[in-house]
């Protein structure tokens, strides 16, 4: 049974216990000498680690995505824990539980029945019959239901990609309220498809980790495809629809530079990405925050995917 957990670890601390490994990293010493620095997670965070000595052969004992039992101390590095190993060894299945190593703060059914009760009310009959197919697809759901949206960033745990396009929903149901000349079904047929690709790009186990596909083309690219396969199941499937559905999943980044092929250029495709990256950015600083008062400190670490730091004031 898992008892140190990373969240809960203090400096002088003896570490024995199992992790996932999430990172590793073969380095060369200033001596020619190599050394190993990896990051070891569980559910409540995660922790660096650093390996001095027989670094080539301990880093051959494991892979990223393992579960390894490490034993060393924990130190401060640059103001953060780490921890200095002595030694690593990975378990079988039997010997750890999931739970102790990927937080699931969600009930992906629960998520996914209220997302479809909102689904259910497109009244397109081509977004209907295009979205049911989806719906119908066994498959297709559990993957959705228990998939993460993200690596790290945001909504990153099994069920966080429901659950991110059920909120995503919530909040373009809001906007049709206010602009009434979206066209409401073209934009829940969006939310629902704009990260659908993401069952493919990334694997959803143990460790999230970006699939060949996902390296090569991206889950915008691989989403559109799987879009367009169902459409093209659909005889008569009108192409107005089909260009509208298509340009939201492939625009859905906002700007080039966020990896979108095109920027959005209609008005369902720019409330997506707004709706979208709303959501996407208030769960990832929730969690910051969250964090970094964990941590008992009132400015997060600073952030490189958004270059600043948070306040995480008190009230």
């Amino acid at each position: 049974m898992k008892t140190q957990f990373v969240a809960r670890l203090q400096e002088g601390d003896t570490v024995n216990d199992h992790f996932l490994a999430a990172r590793k990293d073969l380095r060369t010493q200033n001596n020619g000498g190599k050394f190993l620095g990896m990051v070891f997670r569980d559910r409540t965070g995660e922790v660096g680690g650093i390996l001095w000595n027989n670094a080539e052969s301990v880093s051959a004992l494991f892979e990223v995505g393992d579960v390894v039992n490490v034993r060393g101390s924990v130190t401060t590095y640059q103001g953060r824990l780490q921890i200095r190993v002595d030694q690593v060894l990975p378990l079988r299945d039997e010997d750890y539980e999931r739970a102790d190593l990927v937080a699931s703060p969600t009930d992906g059914a629960e998520d996914m029945a209220k997302f479809r009760a909102i689904l259910d009310t497109i009244e397109d009959e081509w977004l209907k019959k295009l979205v049911g197919l989806f719906l119908d697809d066994e498959g297709f759901v559990a993957g959705f239901t228990g998939a993460a949206a993200g690596k790290k960033w945001h909504h990153a745990y099994p069920g966080g990609l429901v659950r991110h396009c059920c909120e995503i929903a919530r909040i373009a149901l809001t906007v049709c309220e206010l602009f009434p000349n979206i066209n409401r079904d073209v934009l829940l047929t969006g939310v629902l498809l704009h990260d659908a690709g993401k069952l493919e790009e990334m694997s959803h186990d143990l460790f999230v980790d970006y699939t060949t596909a996902g390296k090569l083309l991206g889950h915008l690219h691989i989403g559109a495809d799987m879009a367009q396969r169902k459409m093209d199941s659909i005889e008569g499937f009108p192409e107005t629809l089909r260009l509208s559905v298509l340009h939201c999943i492939l625009a859905h980044h906002g700007e080039l530079v966020n990896g979108s092929p095109v920027v959005p250029k209609t008005l369902e495709a720019m409330v997506l990405y707004h709706c979208d990256n709303l959501d996407a950015q208030a769960d990832a600083l929730t969690r910051v925050i969250q964090e970094t008062q964990d941590g008992r400190k009132e400015w997060s670490d600073y952030l490189p995917l958004i270059e600043r730091q948070v306040w995480a004031r008190r009230e």
